[in-house]
């Protein structure tokens, strides 16, 4: 072996960033240079009694792999298990140890896994204060490791398996984020699958805003067209009936996005008379959405339906925030009475209220992530800043959604909040 300094050989494992396979050839080659022809294997302890273990990888003197350290953690599959006379010598408490094997223990399973070694060198690995490895040597050689300096060794392993499973534990770590954050992505694929595809509804122009937090929202929202449900009567070239609801369940991310599909689902059971209303709506959903078990989210919602012929909007809200009504360039909040939200009683009945609305009136729907949005002072964007803007804000509701949406990204600093936010944007156009 050519001669490099051990602090050479140090830095080189430092470099190390590839998987475990390799992790024990490159311990391997480090101990080339002290311990040459040697064999190197990784054994696993952790959960056994002492003077048992599992091959969790090996390398012969020569450098040939035999056992590759695909599964050094012994949690993807079932490792060869020795329990024979020269573990239990090797392995019979946590101190290093080297043994000298006479020629019946020689031929016994664990030295012959081991390439038939007369003796061998077994070091402890420790990670997380608990001794789950040992490093074992082994050598053809009787006096390979006689004059071998057991502290110095022990130092020295360690430090080495050390540099080793720290990339090893990183790259797990981020294969683990990387499967998760799959899952969550694939969540958020069906989330998105629910929202409304642009209904197109006479009388009426809209734009929306829906941003997660995370992949996945527990911001829910859906909008529909009822002019099929109207009298024989109505006038259905002119404008449509139709019903919007939205919903935010507590917190965000994934747990908070399955409870939004939940509730989704409920919903779309829900064959209630009209004369019911949103309210209705929502005290069916309220009841299903309880299950035997306790719940650890809840769901504030409002949803409006309206009625163009008769211009009235009925509408319900669930501890949501207020709609807000533009009529001219005044603004008027609907839903200060606001009643408890989904999932704190099974039995609670809500009730509708109504409102007028006329041609060219705007209403915007929003969920708390946008009034409670912070600026780098902490501050929340707050209801009456957003009032403000829809006040002064264009009658178009695709242009006055983009001054909302700029006015708020320059507040939070960004295009994403800490909660999800959702906004949208009515006018009455017929």
């Amino acid at each position: 072996m050519p001669d490099t300094s051990i602090l050479d050989r140090i830095c080189e494992l430092s470099r190390f960033d590839d998987d475990s396979a390799a992790a024990l050839r490159s311990l391997h080659t480090h101990f080339a240079h002290t311990l040459d022809q040697c064999s190197v294997a990784l054994v696993l302890v952790r959960g056994l009694p002492f003077g048992l273990c599992r091959l969790a990888g090996s390398i012969a003197p020569d450098g040939r792999e035999h056992v590759p350290n695909t599964d050094p953690f012994g949690v993807a599959a079932e490792l060869p298990l020795f329990d024979d006379a020269v573990a239990n010598r090797l392995l019979a408490d946590i101190n290093p140890r080297r043994i000298q094997l006479t020629a019946a223990e020689q031929t016994l399973p664990f030295p012959q896994a081991l390439f038939g070694a007369t003796t061998l060198l077994g070091i402890p690995t420790v990670n997380n204060g608990e001794v789950a490895h040992w490093v074992i040597f082994g050598s053809a050689n009787p006096e390979q490791f006689a004059l071998v300096d057991l502290d110095k060794l022990l130092i020295e392993v360690n430090l080495a398996a050390s540099l080793l499973v720290r990339p090893l534990s990183t790259r797990a770590l981020r294969d683990e984020s990387a499967r998760q954050r799959q899952a969550i992505e694939g969540l958020a694929d069906v989330q998105k699958q629910l929202l409304p595809d642009d209904p197109k509804i006479l009388g009426l122009s809209y734009a929306i805003h829906w941003q997660p937090a995370d992949t996945a929202a527990g911001d829910y929202y859906d909008m529909a067209n009822l002019t099929h449900r109207a009298p024989a009567d109505f006038q259905r070239d002119k404008h449509d009936v139709w019903v919007v609801t939205l919903a935010d369940v507590s917190g965000h991310g994934a747990a908070a996005a399955m409870e939004a599909v939940q509730f989704d689902a409920i919903m779309r059971t829900y064959k209630g008379s009209e004369e019911a209303g949103p309210a209705g709506a929502l005290t069916y959903a309220n009841r299903h959405f309880f299950s035997r078990r306790i719940r650890h989210h809840f769901l504030t919602a409002v949803a409006v339906l309206y009625r163009p012929d008769i211009r009235r909007a009925t509408y319900v809200s669930a501890g949501h925030p207020p709609i807000l009504h533009r009529q001219g360039n005044a603004v008027i909040e609907h839903g200060a009475e606001t009643q408890i939200p989904l999932g704190v009683l099974r039995d609670h009945e809500w009730v509708n209220h109504q409102f007028e609305l006329a041609l060219g009136d705007i209403l915007v729907l929003y969920t708390d992530g946008i009034i409670e949005a912070r600026n780098g002072r902490g501050e929340p964007f707050g209801t009456e800043r957003l009032k403000s803007l829809v006040a002064a804000g264009p009658s178009d509701p695709r242009l006055l959604l983009v001054s909302l949406r700029t006015a708020l990204f320059e507040y939070q600093g960004g295009e994403i909040g800490s909660d999800d936010q959702t906004l949208i944007v009515f006018r009455i156009t017929a």
